[in-house]
């Protein structure tokens, strides 16, 4: 059996550290900080100074509704507040690491198909019912049971076999198949455990109002419906995660949530001190931000796939490999670059820099206009009368796809548009609702969509390159069946690499979509998603 603990090794996991009555100053040492070096700009470090109790943090979240189920909230902001709700099995690090949070040890057997944690024996949910082992196979059981109404939460739990409880301390998962990312899956927010009482609750019930009971350190007791929801500390919370420095209740006596869809009027606010932290931020507002002395701004890319093209190669065209590879070389990322934020940066990878499975592979992204066309020329595709290449009868003309979420990106996207021109290549985009980019996926029409994914996993490729390749699905078959972390980033690095040359997928940055906040806002630790644990946040009082 395989014991895991911080570094996945087969040491025995450490039980959590007992509460403490003594707030110690927060140190660069001690924990994972958003003023460490490359992750912020502007304003000094804010992990400096001691905690201060009170307060209420005004949080802006966008795309949001009045649901704020944790198993539907798989948007990093929306999931930013939803994580003071629920506590999760385990507490995954910026480094990657594991650590205790509501399970004190756990084990995973030798091809990753049965994981068993050991449980807490003294957290409540919030309506006063305890955490045991069957609460938590409850949570997890009514996951399986809405099925595709909660399609990332199980894609995540991977082929779940059975779910046991030999003791109430002790939960045991069995899988039908390996999936070595099943912890990481356990530390997110979107499998948070949440209380009896809410797993009885039909889908539909779970999307509305105040629903959602969890173990957090904090409670929803208001909801404005569309407008958002205020989260009030609860006073006896007592089980942070290990890494926490603070094991008591949250230093914040409220989180208000608020939907504002305009980035521009969320700016706005945040520059007069009507938000203290806000998600997504236009271009230009980043390049403010990272300039600002009053204002912190993060710059680590979220750890996931980097972002660009992901080729749908049933389409004409998209089917040879040479056009998606001379689609790729028209690329000039330093152009796009220019258009985008001033913290935006070149992708050297299919993963983004800051996932823990990331390996440097930038030789495998550049430039070369000439040897794109000759590519073209190769494939047989020759320019037609307006300039656009044809081949029996077709045109080399595609539609790129996303949801309105991606809109502040279509200036950086109509520069590729005119680098493909100049190749004879034609590329037309545009925005669709939520259910028509979805209807349009399902059915493959479509040439390319918008591709990245957000979780700090060896996994996050498959769901959108599993299928294309053979020796790839291979690739990540083994990814799932093995455990050992340094074994999985070279099988991570070898999935990177085949994307990279079959070109299924064409890079243009990582983007960083960011935090930002006030610096009388600190946020000193930050899970693995780079989601900020608010149970130790705090604001500066007037």
């Amino acid at each position: 059996m395989k014991r895991h603990s911080h570094d996945a090794t087969r040491r025995r996991v450490r039980l959590p550290r007992p509460v403490t009555a003594t707030l110690a100053l927060l140190t660069v040492a001690g924990l994972a900080l958003s003023g460490c070096a490359a992750g912020t700009a502007g304003g000094a470090e804010n992990a400096s100074g001691t905690p201060v109790k009170g307060g209420v943090l005004k949080y802006r979240a966008a795309g949001g509704g009045k649901s704020f189920d944790p198993a539907t909230t798989t948007g990093y902001g929306l999931a930013v507040p939803v994580r003071g709700l629920v506590d999760s099995l385990v507490f995954n690090s910026e480094d990657g690491t594991f650590a205790p949070w509501l399970a004190t040890e756990w084990t995973v057997n030798e091809n990753a198909t049965r994981f068993t944690f050991t449980l807490r024996t003294d957290v409540t949910f919030s309506n006063g019912e305890k955490l045991d082992a069957a609460a938590v196979a409850a949570s997890y059981q009514a996951l399986r049971d809405g099925g595709a109404k909660y399609a990332v939460a199980n894609q995540w739990i991977g082929a779940l076999e059975q779910i046991t409880t030999p003791a109430p301390d002790t939960v045991v998962f069995d899988l039908a198949k390996p999936n070595s990312s099943f912890l990481q899956a356990a530390s997110s927010t979107v499998l948070g455990i949440v209380a009896p009482e809410t797993s009885k609750l039909p889908f539909e019930k779970r999307q509305e109002g105040l629903g959602i009971i969890g173990s957090g350190p904090f409670v929803a007791n208001e909801s404005r419906g569309e407008e958002g929801y205020t989260l009030t500390r609860r006073d006896d919370y007592a089980w942070a995660p290990e890494p926490a420095q603070n094991q008591g209740p949250a230093y914040l006596d409220k989180i208000e949530v608020h939907n504002i869809q305009e980035n521009s009027i969320a700016a706005a606010e945040l520059r007069s001190g009507g938000l203290d932290l806000l998600h997504n931020t236009e271009p230009a507002d980043k390049t403010e931000f990272a300039g600002s002395s009053e204002i912190t701004i993060r710059r680590e890319p979220l750890p996931g796939s980097a972002l660009g093209f992901a080729a749908n190669i049933e389409i004409p065209g998209l089917d040879d490999v040479r056009v998606r590879r001379a689609l790729s070389l028209a690329v000039d990322r330093d152009a796009v670059l220019a258009r985008a934020s001033a913290i935006d940066i070149p992708p050297k990878g299919a993963y983004t820099a800051s996932n823990p499975y990331f390996t440097d592979q930038s030789d495998k992204i550049r430039s070369d206009v000439g040897a794109a066309k000759r590519l073209l020329d190769e494939a047989g595709w020759r320019p037609g009368q307006d300039g656009v290449r044809t081949k029996n009868g077709d045109r080399l003309s595609f539609e790129l796809v996303y949801s309105p979420s991606t809109i502040s990106h279509e200036p950086n996207i109509a520069v590729v548009q005119s680098q493909w021109k100049d190749i004879g290549v034609e590329l037309k985009f545009g925005s669709l609702t939520q259910a028509e980019l979805n209807q349009r996926l399902q059915s493959g029409n479509y040439a390319f969509s918008w591709g990245s994914g957000t979780r700090p996993d060896a996994d996050v490729l498959r769901s959108t390159y599993g299928g294309l390749d053979e020796d790839l699905d291979a690739v990540f078959d083994k990814i799932l069946a093995e455990p050992d972390i340094a074994k999985r980033k070279t099988l991570a690095a070898q999935a990177s690499a085949t994307i990279l040359d079959e070109a299924y997928y064409i890079p243009l940055y990582d983007f960083i979509q960011p935090l930002a906040y006030r610096n009388s806002t600190h946020l000193p630790l930050f899970e693995a998603t780079h989601i900020p644990w608010l149970g130790d946040a705090w604001v500066d009082q007037q």
